[in-house]
């Protein structure tokens, strides 16, 4: 029986840890033989590594597509001199896989998605319009001291940009393509600030995710940054795909759907920080029934 082309996606699969390397070697060889997979960052600091699964999801599905997030961007050995060298490194690595990193149609002739790849960083300074920071009141902000980027990445002096500018300006040509079929994006950070709180429907569904674990960490700091937002508007998005906050969510906001299905680490999703169903992709598309969110 012929199967239909289908779009799956997930983010912060983290498999140095084993137990969700495992859980994605295990996923079926014949059940996704037509799909596409996404995957929206922070699989792993080693590049092998990525490779690796990069090239064992290949075997499973018929498309993979992936954008960095900022873990790959981390410089744990001497192999690169700065991050975007090494992000440079996985583009290419990316290219000779055959794995999309670049705008691509999917689906068959009558029935078909475009899948956009964009590529983002968090804009840090709160003093910038780009930047998602909100304050935290009443506690220490000992983000600098907690966040691991500030140490495992390093940028070229040259770089003229802010961090978060240099990539979104990556997109460039993605923002001149015309997209004559529905549009699903993806990025690795968050692109609005409303999507790092949970709302009244989520704290029902979850009461064991009220309390902040870590109140002198603030996450809208290395969040991600509203430009990427309007990105995601100029090409006509429907639907985007992100990660980085290992928090899930289904949002509708102002006719676009934002979607995070972190992985994230076996610890969240025993917790109930993170559902259980995470640890397999989420179906996003599926051309007989369109949208399934």
């Amino acid at each position: 029986m012929h199967q239909p082309h289908r779009l799956w996606a997930t983010s912060d699969i983290h498999i140095d840890n084993q137990e969700n390397y495992q859980l994605l070697l295990d996923l079926s060889d014949q059940a996704y033989r037509n799909d596409m997979l996404i995957i929206a960052g922070d699989v792993t600091d080693n590049l092998q590594k990525l490779l690796d699964l990069l090239t064992a999801m290949q075997e499973k599905f018929l498309t993979v597509a992936f954008v960095p997030g900022n873990h790959e961007l981390w410089l744990t050995d001497k192999t690169h001199q700065h991050s975007i060298e090494k992000f440079e490194a996985i583009l290419a690595a990316c290219d000779e896989l055959e794995i999309v990193t670049r705008p691509v149609r999917f689906g068959q002739t009558d029935q078909s998605i475009w899948v956009v790849p964009l590529f983002s960083w968090y804009e840090q300074a709160p003093d910038k319009p780009a930047s998602l920071f909100a304050p935290k009141h009443g506690v220490i902000d000992k983000t600098d001291e907690l966040w691991r980027d500030f140490f495992l990445t390093k940028w070229p002096d040259s770089l003229e940009l802010s961090i978060a500018e240099y990539f979104l300006e990556l997109n460039s040509e993605n923002l001149a393509l015309s997209y004559d079929d529905p549009v699903v994006s993806f990025s690795h950070f968050l692109p609005r600030q409303e999507l790092i709180y949970s709302n009244t429907t989520e704290r029902r569904q979850n009461p064991l995710n009220r309390d902040d674990p870590y109140p002198e960490f603030n996450f809208s700091r290395v969040a991600g940054n509203w430009d990427l937002d309007k990105q995601i508007r100029d090409i006509g998005s429907r639907l985007h795909i992100y990660g980085h906050q290992h928090r899930n969510r289904t949002r509708e906001i102002e006719g676009v759907t934002y979607i995070s299905h972190c992985m994230g680490y076996p610890i969240e999703r025993k917790s109930r920080h993170i559902a259980r169903d995470a640890e397999h992709p989420r179906l996003i598309w599926q051309p007989d029934t369109g949208f399934t969110c």
